[in-house]
């Protein structure tokens, strides 16, 4: 026929071309993985090196090519890769002297250097492990250490790696099916010949097992996990929050109420939430802040109302100019750092306040000058942007914010008795219902204090350390009616409306004055460019300042409560008691005291001018590592191909081979001990020879497979033949024959 040749080319050393595109997709979980990571490989890297994995994977599926120059032709392959990704353009040289090779080296190869590197890393590895896929041990092993590393990998960052983990498995159970299939082939080849001609027969029940695998876990319903992961468990016995926030990961209705966000009502607090991470706002800041919204004074018992006097206060309209303070906040002693933000809502929701840093001092555009200030009002109490329309609400603004800088031994000497003032109760007020142990807690937690600030951070500390974080709270463990006394003696965990309550109640209870404030933290930040243009090694770099200028996106699960305490001359000052987050403050700058160079220190020698040649200390160290590389590969090489390693090999592939007269043997005795059982016993005078002639009497309808048997039995014992494959495989099929006859 033919078609045969095209057949034959397609269907040859199948299960190797297979295991080749298995590998490949293995490796591609790592630079999926890698993928993930901010700022651990550049995109130009994450695509040569796809691209590379592609090429050798093609390449493999070439039949019938000699090893060498499959290694030829990879090589072009990549090369020619780079060159047409990176835009490569030769570079001729002159060729006088060896500078000139150096110079044309330099020139041609810098071009599609660094990446080149990383492709012939990625080359060595798919060729390491395209042998280790040769055995089953090797895969096994493949399998655990690389679904080890995703799962450590994602319990300890914000990424979600189990579809690595699925993928690593998937390939890696493939190539243990192919593994199977490769021995089979080698020590029964008829039955292999057999499958080869009528593959629907193990092709159809294969599919339809793994058709039926996959339909049973796309309907199955979710459930959520009943066994705390080893990370989470640790972090939680420290009262450390767990980032969820990017995994991706979604809570069952059964196990939350509803979803975060910004809360229009905070009367009655509580319950659970899934978390949203739909983007709210886009803010571009000279300095990392929390974007304040609004704030409360009444506490209810369940949560947060509007006092009486607060309902009262006056409003001021907002036309541009810096807003006014208030004067009861003495903020003499206070010093600020000024900071600008740009704010660009991505969602059409209407709130009740505009968002910014605290303290907000100006704002001094809307909508790009668009839409003017007549819909905003300021509540200089509150530090509050109040947006009054039920529409239109602003898609973008601008802002000058005065940020408290943290002075704490000022701080520290601030010791002003608030409780017997009038004036503050409407920041000192508790219920009449506050349970006696909540009190109590807070003069306990205090106690080692000297100072207001003192016994403040001795509160949020306690709350961070004490107690868990988590978005779904176990409140049937709840008995008591006052929200605050629930948690802290009975829920024991919750979300950051119960730290902070319980932050604000526990001030109050010592004298201090403080309020409830919600907004939102400070969100997400793209990776910094110096990272992405240094990628992984910028650890290696600077520190990179956490509350840098940036973008920041806000989305819906960044939604927050914190609590600010009032210090007389500084005005309030924001407490973050919620475990896992940390509010950024700005700290006093610390002035660098210049070095007093003296004349015992001063140089002796003027400092030597600096060559202005070509420098070629990279261009050396890189065709070094690559003499490296080619030097071993070559010692690699030439140990495989000498005498002694090679007769080593051949006498452990000796040892290693299939005894076919052993196994004819073995088997033999097992269907001795078979009919035993049946009644062909062989009595104690009588030979193996007597007993089978015996029960070919009995039984003569058996004669014909126990003649074959005994005679591969005999020449595999007695004689100096050695048995094939073929006498093992006929006796196999014999004494499977005769099992089904002595029933």
């Amino acid at each position: 026929m033919p078609d045969k040749w095209w057949k034959r080319a397609l269907l040859a050393e199948w299960p190797g071309r297979l295991a080749a595109i298995m590998t490949g997709l293995l490796l591609f979980q790592f630079i999926w993985w890698i993928q993930k990571e901010d700022g651990l490989w550049l995109p130009e890297t994450v695509t040569v090196v796809s691209g590379t994995l592609l090429l050798l994977m093609a390449v493999q599926m070439v039949p019938r090519l000699h090893w060498i120059w499959r290694v030829i032709l990879s090589f072009i392959l990549i090369v020619g890769w780079h060159a047409l990704y990176l835009n490569y353009h030769f570079v001729a040289v002159k060729l006088h002297t060896w500078m000139d090779g150096i110079v044309w080296l330099k020139e041609n190869f810098s071009q599609i250097a660094p990446f080149i590197w990383f492709s012939l890393v990625a080359w060595a590895i798919y060729a390491f492990t395209m042998w280790a896929v040769q055995a089953k041990i090797r895969i096994f092993a493949l399998i655990v250490v690389s679904v080890l590393f995703f799962a450590i990998r994602d319990s300890f960052s914000v990424i979600f790696l189990w579809p690595q983990v699925a993928g690593v498995l998937f390939c890696g159970f493939v190539l243990l099916m192919l593994r199977h299939f490769a021995e089979l082939k080698q020590r029964a080849p008829v039955i292999w010949e057999t499958i080869i001609e009528y593959p629907a027969a193990l092709a159809v029940p294969i599919l339809f097992i793994v058709a039926i695998t996959l339909c049973a876990g796309l309907i199955s319903p979710t459930v959520d996990p009943i066994l705390t992961d080893p990370y989470t468990a640790w972090k939680v016995s420290r009262g450390e929050a767990v980032p969820l926030l990017g995994k991706g990961i979604s809570v069952s209705t059964t196990t939350a109420d509803a979803s975060s966000g910004y809360s229009r009502d905070d009367s009655k607090l509580g319950g659970g939430f899934r978390f949203d991470y739909t983007p709210v706002m886009t803010v571009e800041t000279t300095y990392r802040t929390y974007y304040r919204g609004e704030t409360r004074s009444f506490y209810n018992g369940k949560g947060w109302e509007l006092g009486p006097a607060e309902k009262k206060l006056p409003l001021v309209r907002v036309n541009g100019a810096p807003l006014q303070t208030d004067p009861k906040w003495n903020v003499s002693l206070l010093k600020t750092k000024e900071v600008t933000q740009s704010v660009v809502m991505e969602r059409p929701d209407v709130f009740p306040v505009l968002f910014g840093g605290f303290a907000t001092q100006q704002i001094t555009e809307i909508n790009k000058g668009e839409n003017p200030f007549q819909q905003l009002l300021w509540s200089p109490r509150q530090a509050e942007l109040r947006f009054t329309d039920k529409n239109n609400y602003p898609k973008d603004y601008k802002l000058v914010v005065q940020t408290p800088i943290l002075d704490e031994p000022g701080l520290r000497e601030v010791n002003t008795n608030y409780a017997q003032d009038p004036a503050w109760s409407d920041y000192l007020q508790l219920p009449q219902e506050l349970p006696e142990r909540v009190k109590q807690l807070a003069v306990d937690i205090t106690k080692t204090g000297t100072n207001n600030y003192d016994k403040a951070k001795l509160i949020e500390r306690y709350l961070a350390e004490h107690y868990p974080y988590t978005n779904t709270p176990d409140e049937s463990k709840g008995k008591s009616k006052d929200f605050v006394d629930r948690f802290l003696f009975e829920v024991k965990q919750g979300y950051c409306d119960y730290y902070s309550t319980s932050m604000t109640v526990l001030a109050r209870s010592i004298g201090l004055p403080a309020r409830w404030v919600k907004g939102y933290s400070s969100g997400i930040a793209p990776v910094p460019d110096e990272i992405r243009e240094l990628g992984v090694f910028s650890q290696f770099g600077p520190d990179i300042d956490p509350n840098a200028a940036g973008t920041y996106t806000i989305r819906n699960s960044d939604a927050h409560s914190w609590v600010e305490i009032y210090f007389d001359g500084y005005g309030w000052i924001s407490f973050e008691p919620t475990a896992g987050f940390s509010f950024p403050n700005a700290s006093p700058e610390v002035t660098a005291v210049p070095a007093d160079v003296t004349p015992e220190t001063a140089p002796d020698e003027p400092a030597m001018p600096v060559d202005s040649g070509t420098d070629h200390t990279g261009l050396w160290i890189t065709a070094a590592v690559a003499g490296g590389v080619v030097v071993l590969a070559v010692a690699a090489f030439l140990l495989y191909k000498v005498s002694p390693w090679k007769a080593w090999l051949t006498r452990r592939r000796q040892a290693s081979a299939v005894n076919f007269n052993q196994k004819i043997i073995v088997e033999f005795e097992k269907l001795l001990r078979i009919g035993r059982r049946k009644g062909y016993s062989r009595q104690e005078h009588e030979t193996i020879r007597e007993a089978v002639a015996r029960w070919s009497q009995q039984s003569k309808w058996m004669k014909a497979e126990l003649d074959t048997v005994l005679l591969l039995f005999e020449r595999a014992k007695y004689s100096q033949a050695s048995s094939t494959e073929q006498d093992y495989v006929q006796l196999s099929q014999s004494i499977t024959r005769l099992k089904e006859q002595m029933k």
